[in-house]
């Protein structure tokens, strides 16, 4: 099963009939102005007056071709972007649903550059490269059979040559592929190198860096250079080759004509409708760019999507619910019992990661996990090492977890709970900008933050593994009390340590 969007959907094929509907218009209008251009030139060649037929006959044909060539890329641009923000929202969803350990494997460049390089390809092929393919698919026949009812000897000499042409650019573009394969390798280890170190550039600069990574930047700029000039010579080529392939056409036509005597009307009608083929045989030459661009990105776009995920069907039960685990974690026997509302330590080596098997962030085939004794995951909190917010205000980010923000009083009251009021008269209190992530502020801060969200979500499960935990070991008790006193939610804590029968251990409080 293809795991990337579907390009037949309402609007999308709404588009597609819309670009083959102007591509028929055009090689209609095409024909009008063909056989008008004919009769245009017999009467200059005769010396009579154009005949009004004639001059309406080439105004209304251009200005239908100029108005269908306009609505054909308004709508092939609508149909690229249409399938962009589908695949963006594909790509996001599997994204977010990739089991954490999974995505901490990643790299963070290489995940961010999905929504630039491979949303940038398939807006330009299905916004440009394949309407041209579908307009060149509707006009080049056409234009073929209106010269060859002009003069079928001129068609077959201009067709010819002009097949030469193309056979040659077929042998050029045979390997454009492997040029595309490579430019993106190179952009994309320059533009992840950027992403992961733009936000520690004062750092590396502290420690002296500097010079050296801007020779690194230098090198992989001059590789991307070299493979960036191949691949444009390669496609530059390819129109180049038609250039010539066109003028040997119209050269061959007209030394035909003069040796049979064709009319100079019906040479001057046949070389323009060479002229007009030329044009979607170059945008073809441009499709064929934008296609294996395209190709490259939907490989990895193809491996990305294929990956397994976690389908978290999270939703609130509305009541208070224990947690049960049972099985085995890389050969140790795991067995884990919490009560509905109590708070319970989860400690031994693999604490951490059966704590995020319990949140949902990870699976493990030996683990099973039950809620209430169901499999059905409820809302579940978890407060890792990593505080994580959005850039925006503080309001925003204390109610991240709510689907309905609560009222500023309720947001206030929960935070002065949790020792928050120092941040709360702060500059602009609720309105105040935070950082991305909460940076700039102390580790016990976001770790409040974390369990305001807790409570104001509703959160029936609230698993804290996370290392602010510590800074705060003086506040223990009473972020305890005061998340009890606050919330129903069962607690499970994490004490990761490394014991020497590697058991989990459970201690109800």
């Amino acid at each position: 099963m293809n795991p990337l969007p579907r390009l037949a959907t309402r609007d999308r094929i709404i588009d597609a009939v819309l670009v083959v509907s102007c591509g028929i218009v055009q090689a209609i209008a095409l024909a009008l102005a063909a056989f008008a251009t004919r009769d245009a030139f017999s009467a200059l060649h005769a010396g009579e007056a154009l005949a009004l037929n004639t001059v309406l006959q080439l105004a209304i044909s251009g200005g239908v071709a100029a108005a269908c060539l306009l609505l054909s890329r308004y709508r092939a641009e609508a149909l690229g972007q249409s399938y962009a923000i589908s695949l963006r929202h594909m790509l996001y969803r599997q994204i977010a649903r990739l089991p954490k350990s999974r995505h901490e494997e990643r790299r963070v460049g290489a995940l961010s550059l999905r929504f630039v390089g491979d949303l940038s390809a398939a807006r330009l092929w299905f916004g440009r490269g394949l309407p041209d393919v579908l307009s060149a698919a509707l006009v080049l026949p056409g234009a073929v059979i209106i010269l060859y009812f002009l003069d079928p000897a001129l068609a077959i000499t201009g067709i010819a040559s002009l097949s030469g042409a193309l056979l040659i650019m077929g042998l050029l573009a045979w390997h454009l592929g492997r040029r595309h394969q490579k430019l993106r390798h190179n952009r994309a280890n320059i533009a992840i190198s950027m992403i992961e170190r733009i936000a520690i550039a004062p750092e590396l600069d502290l420690m002296g860096r500097t010079d050296r990574e801007l020779r690194k930047l230098d090198k992989q700029g001059a590789s991307l250079r070299k493979d960036a000039l191949a691949r444009r010579g390669r496609t530059t080529s390819l129109q180049a080759v038609l250039q010539l392939g066109v003028a040997l056409s119209g050269l061959l036509m007209l030394w035909q004509a003069s040796q049979f005597g064709i009319a100079p009307a019906t040479v001057a009608a046949s070389l323009s409708v060479l002229a007009l083929i030329a044009l979607p045989l170059q945008n073809l030459a441009g499709a064929w760019d934008q296609y294996c661009a395209w190709s490259v990105a939907r490989a990895k776009a193809e491996r990305l999507l294929s990956e397994p995920k976690i389908v978290r069907t999270v939703s609130s039960q509305g009541k208070p619910l224990g947690v049960n685990v049972t099985g085995e974690f890389e050969g140790t026997p795991v067995s884990l019992d919490a009560r509905s509302c109590s708070t319970s330590t989860l400690t031994g080596r693999y604490a951490v990661s059966i704590a995020r098997n319990i949140a949902g962030l990870d699976t493990n085939e030996g683990i099973a996990v039950l809620y209430g004794g169901q499999e059905k995951a409820p809302k579940v909190a978890f407060v890792g090492d990593d505080h994580i917010g959005l850039q925006g205000s503080l309001r925003r980010s204390a109610s991240l977890m709510c689907l309905k923000r609560p009222s500023d009083q309720n947001i206030t009251e929960v935070m002065t709970s949790f020792g928050l009021t120092e941040l709360l008269l702060a500059d602009r209190g609720l309105d105040q900008r935070l950082a991305e992530n909460g940076n700039g502020l102390l580790p016990c801060q976001t770790l409040r933050i974390d369990l305001v969200r807790a409570v104001l979500g509703n959160a029936e499960i609230v698993v804290i593994a996370s290392i602010r935990w510590a800074s705060c070991q003086h506040d223990h008790a009473k972020l305890l009390d005061t998340l009890r006193k606050l919330s129903s939610a069962t607690i499970i804590l994490v004490e990761e340590v490394a014991l020497p029968d590697m058991k989990q251990s459970l201690k109800d409080v």
